[in-house]
């Protein structure tokens, strides 16, 4: 496989970049079972996978704990 059709980081690739905006997410292939106010629509990396992303529970009770909206 050539590396401009590998995909094999693009889970992590996601998950960096919601690390250096400072929110732990959870990344997957597969859309979540129980929808929550965080749930969007998938979104397709350049290589034709689709990924789903949110935060992590631990992140959301982090943002309850301190207030953010």
């Amino acid at each position: 496989m050539s590396a401009d059709r590998d995909h094999t980081a693009c889970a992590q690739y996601i998950r960096d970049f919601f690390a250096g905006e400072g929110i732990d997410a959870t990344v997957s292939t597969a859309p979540p079972i129980v929808a929550t106010p965080y749930t969007e629509p998938g979104m397709r990396c350049p290589h034709g996978t689709t990924f789903w992303f949110e935060p992590t529970s631990e992140q959301i009770a982090q943002w309850a704990k301190d207030g953010v909206r």
